[in-house]
């Protein structure tokens, strides 16, 4: 039976999204339903779905269109959401764009960590990426590409699965054992037909964790990609982001990311680590 893989992307989209808050927090009397569903809104919202119409945004969200309609209508009035080019059409507003921008620039962590990111990637010739989690995905903070023959539509803002991604893998062998059963979690509730091939991935990754303090990616995520990751782990412990570098598997090898390429992380991880407050 041929599978349409336009369709299949869809409904893993739409079962993305429609995992929203979980048991723990729907049980939270501080929780606000309505606030967690704008924001579900607003992250419908990719680089790759720049523009939607309330009906897509139903049927990514899960939710009943007559509250779509009313949630829009509201980050309409806020500015987080503009009409697109089109009738009946939405694109995030300036509200949104400020938003990351404070997230980005609160700490300067970005602007501090890019020269230290291209050192890395221009003495290795390996492209270096900055990350931490957002939701069942890891989003890209920063990134330093060098000239390859064989390169990936990634930059910054571009979210990666965090159970099909070293940077992924990197974050959840780092983070504590609730962190982590808790984004398993949700993982689960999102792909559970592939929910088997996560644990597998990353039983492997915290195989690898335990043993030199890093994880691989060799074509697992990629088929022409070898990569390698190491978490950036704050001093306090409590926050934790992820540094991976990688390249096209004719060049990049598994001895050059262990013995010469993550050295070189993992130093970038422990200067990055005081700004993690």
């Amino acid at each position: 039976m041929k599978v349409n893989s336009a369709s299949v992307k869809a409904k893993k989209e739409s079962m993305a999204a429609q995992s929203g808050p979980d048991e723990s927090e729907l049980k939270d009397p501080l929780f606000v339903t309505a606030l967690a569903r704008g924001l579900e809104i607003l992250r419908c919202f990719t680089p790759d779905r720049d523009v939607l119409g309330s009906r897509e945004i139903a049927r990514l969200t899960g939710l009943p269109q007559p509250t779509v309609w009313r949630l829009c209508h509201t980050l309409l009035k806020l500015g987080y959401l503009v009409p697109g080019a089109t009738p009946n059409k939405l694109r995030v507003g300036s509200g949104v764009l400020l938003l990351g921008h404070a997230a980005i620039t609160r700490t300067g962590l970005s602007a501090f960590a890019l020269p230290l990111m291209r050192q890395v990637a221009v003495q290795h010739q390996i492209s270096v990426t900055l990350a931490e989690r957002n939701g069942t995905d890891m989003l890209i903070l920063q990134r330093v590409e060098v000239p390859s023959i064989l390169t990936l539509n990634l930059h910054v803002g571009t979210n990666l699965d965090l159970g099909n991604s070293s940077l992924g893998w990197t974050y959840l062998c780092a983070v504590d054992a609730p962190t982590r059963e808790a984004a398993l979690k949700q993982l689960k509730k999102r792909d559970p037909d592939v929910f088997d091939k996560i644990r597998l991935d990353l039983a492997i990754a915290t195989k690898e964790f335990s043993q030199w303090g890093l994880v691989f990616n060799l074509g697992r995520s990629h088929p022409d990609i070898n990569a390698v990751g190491v978490p950036v782990i704050s001093p306090d412990g409590k926050k934790v982001m992820a540094l991976t570098s990688g390249g096209a598997k004719s060049s990049v090898s598994k001895a050059k990311l262990l013995n010469e390429v993550a050295p070189a992380l993992k130093t970038l991880a422990l200067n990055l680590s005081p700004m993690l407050t």
